[in-house]
């Protein structure tokens, strides 16, 4: 990734780069914070506890700040971290001091204002995309994240844009495609009617920038990849031109946004098709078809080296994940947890292919090496495995109609579906250790290193 002009992700940095490592452990943190709030949605979900008032009370705010965290946050502390990698590599154009310091601290008290915001009140509004909860301490720690990706992206753009690298152009793209989506949440907030209020003014809000993001999700989990197979297998390649043209789709289609927003209202039913439409046309192609190109070479190639065996079970795991997620989407028709099923597969595809980017990367960093470890091998298995049983249960629940954001959906329902919403709970909960288990992983690699620095010479 760093010395080849082509592919390559292999190539290590000249020294250790602390800024992206704490970009890292901001997002692992993030991660750990969201499988805390998760326990409550798994109780919640579960037919025998979801009675629970308590519980019930608890579970819309635990689920805001869970997928906040969890999608919102760590999304973009690892995009964040690989565009600092880009960066590095390039001569800046205007040199601004600790510019990547303030964007990695407006994201760290922006994420701990979030998991803090149940304490302040307000309503919980489970808008798609970004859901609040409606109180100052959400909506000052929302508003820290977004302007730490503004100041991130100026950081990218404050450098000369790549030269031969693939990765550097996705990176680079990627940073356009997510200027697009700040710019997006700032043009839908100056139009938003003011007659819409409530859950559907943040949906409004938030729909385009959302669908937008979601495609500078899928340019890194393809870097990812990349990233993660090369190391598997060195000799790995793949013409240049297939791959501009992969990470050419998401910036060819999110340019087009200002178009739609010129065209149509914000709450018309045109613009809301318009992204969903292209989300389903544009966002699969790239992933597809360098995923299939990545099964063939891990078949041919057989068992990994056991240095690398924790990379191997979570790319594994991460195109499993990611593969689910898009069939399950072919079954959606109305506002069941089918549509959770189909969006939890996809993200959970996402969050293995950036937990395998963090095995690769811990070392490099500086930290211990993980991907040998017994521990970091079956890390993604018992997460993935209980992610596909999660996901399984809404989409079996799906069938019978339980809605979606809806804790105890099925007291008096039929048993076939609440055992399906069991095997949802018993996935959740099977997932929450996995989580847990990479959160061991990551500071066992961090402390180890720490505890080296006072002989270190």
């Amino acid at each position: 990734m760093y010395s080849r002009p082509d592919n390559d992700t292999t190539g290590k940095l000249a020294a250790p780069p602390q800024l992206e490592r704490l970009w890292l452990l901001l997002g692992v943190t993030a991660l750990a914070l969201a499988g805390l709030f998760s326990l409550v949605l798994v109780v919640g979900r579960t037919p025998s506890t979801s009675s629970i008032q308590l519980i019930s009370d608890l579970f819309h705010k635990a689920l805001v700040v869970h997928v906040d965290l969890s999608v919102l946050v760590w999304f973009l502390t690892i995009s964040s971290m690989i565009w600092s990698m880009e960066a590095r590599k390039c001569r800046t154009w205007v040199h601004f001091p600790l510019l990547e310091e303030a964007a990695l601290a407006a994201m760290a008290a922006g994420s701990l204002l979030l998991a803090l915001s149940p304490l302040a009140g307000g309503e919980a509004l489970m808008s798609n995309y970004i859901p609040v909860i409606a109180n100052p301490v959400f909506f000052l720690g929302l508003a820290l994240i977004l302007c730490s990706v503004g100041l991130m992206l100026l950081h990218v753009f404050l450098h000369r844009p790549p030269g031969e690298s693939v990765v550097g152009f996705a990176a680079y793209t990627a940073a356009l495609t997510a200027l697009i989506g700040l710019f997006s949440y700032l043009w839908a907030w100056q139009r938003m009617p003011a007659v819409i209020e409530g859950q559907q003014y943040f949906d409004m809000l938030f729909w385009a920038g959302g669908h937008v993001f979601q495609f500078v999700n899928t340019q890194m989990t393809m870097i990812a990849w990349l990233a993660l197979i090369a190391a598997l297998i060195p000799a790995f390649r793949l013409p240049r031109g297939l791959l501009l043209a992969l990470f050419s789709i998401a910036p060819l289609t999110a340019i087009f946004t200002p178009l739609v927003f010129v065209s149509y209202g914000v709450a018309s039913q045109e613009f809301r098709l318009f992204f969903t439409h292209r989300m389903m046309d544009a966002n699969g192609i790239g992933p597809a078809i360098l995923g299939v190109a990545i099964i063939a070479a891990l078949l041919k190639a057989g068992c990994p080296a056991p240095a690398q065996k924790a990379l191997h079970s979570t790319l594994i795991m991460s195109l499993l994940l990611f593969i689910y997620g898009g069939v399950i989407g072919l079954a959606i028709h109305g506002e069941d947890v089918t549509i959770p099923a189909h969006y939890h597969g996809s993200i959970v595809g996402v969050t293995l292919a950036f937990m395998g980017l963090a095995y690769l990367w811990l070392p490099r960093f500086g930290d211990r090496e993980v991907a040998g470890s017994r521990l970091a091998f079956w890390q993604p298995i018992v997460y993935g495995s209980g992610q596909i049983m999660h996901i399984s249960g809404l989409a079996w629940s799906g069938g019978y109609g339980v809605l979606r954001k809806t804790p105890g959906a099925l007291e008096g329902g039929f048993t076939a579906a609440k055992a399906a919403m069991g095997l949802m709970g018993m996935g959740g909960l099977l997932a929450i250790i996995g989580g847990f288990m990479f959160v061991v992983v990551v500071a066992r690699s961090v402390y180890s290193s720490s505890s080296r620095l006072p002989s270190a010479k």
